[in-house]
């Protein structure tokens, strides 16, 4: 079983240091034990990452999307994980004001990312942007590769034609307890016309560039890449081939 120092060392091992700002999937399943649980992961992390260091989770939340539900920033859980679930409950945690794509942020720049908000999914004034813009590195932890939602950031700044712009509309609360209704402009996938997406192909390629890292932590794989890569090597590849994230499912009933 890993525990807090052993995690601490894994984590330089792989390549994390101090001063990085890091965006994290990751599955506490996978592991096969933690001493401490999911909190023992974050502190791991943060303490890697060291002061000058920030720590992005995501906490998405698809019910505003799905079943028009209100969004509580304060309240609301996170439906990507155990271990996300920890850090939006983290004292030392900021949370991205968004009722969908939402982020909790521990760390140097976390009231510089938290301070704008905006409407959007994946556009230039999101937390992907951001991320590229800091010289992120984007670290998976799973038992199989999930891909990254910053892959969807690079559909929309390509402008794919599997994807369009759509508003959702619904009840959100601030920090201050203050609700009101408001709009966001997601950029979501033509689920109408069959398209899913898929992420085997683009790591592959991925892994052949030798842009992403593949290692283990414990019984978990980790895939790791700085957010720039990912961007330069998966934009290249949607201009080769424009469907290489996405395939059509038959819509015929069998």
């Amino acid at each position: 079983m890993l525990d807090y120092k052993k995690l601490v060392a894994e984590f330089k091992r792989i390549g994390l240091v101090e001063n990085d700002v890091v965006l994290i999937h990751s599955s506490f399943k996978s592991f096969g034990g933690i001493e401490g649980g999911p909190q023992t992961i974050i502190d791991a992390l943060i303490s890697t990452l060291g002061n000058g260091g920030t720590l992005i989770v995501p906490r998405f939340n698809f019910d505003f999307s799905t079943h028009n539900t209100p969004w509580d920033i304060r309240t609301t859980p996170s439906q990507t994980g155990i271990i996300s679930e920890f850090a939006r409950k983290d004292p030392r945690s900021l949370s991205v004001f968004h009722p969908i794509y939402s982020f909790s942020i521990i760390g140097k720049h976390g009231k510089e990312l938290v301070k704008h908000r905006y409407k959007g999914s994946y556009s230039k004034d999101s937390i992907f942007h951001k991320l590229r813009i800091l010289d992120a590195k984007i670290l998976q932890i799973d038992k199989v590769y999930k891909g990254t939602t910053m892959f969807h950031y690079v559909e929309e700044m390509l402008g794919v034609d599997y994807r369009f712009f759509k508003d959702f509309t619904g009840i959100v609360t601030d920090e201050n307890g203050k609700s009101y209704e408001d709009t966001f402009n997601i950029y979501v996938r033509d689920v109408e016309r069959g398209f899913v997406t898929v992420v085997l192909p683009i790591g592959k390629i991925l892994e052949e560039e030798g842009v992403m890292k593949i290692d283990r932590i414990g019984n978990a794989k980790t895939w790791y890449m700085k957010a720039e890569d990912l961007y330069r090597v998966t934009a290249n590849a949607i201009k080769k081939n424009p469907h290489i994230l996405c395939k059509i499912i038959s819509q015929e009933k069998e």
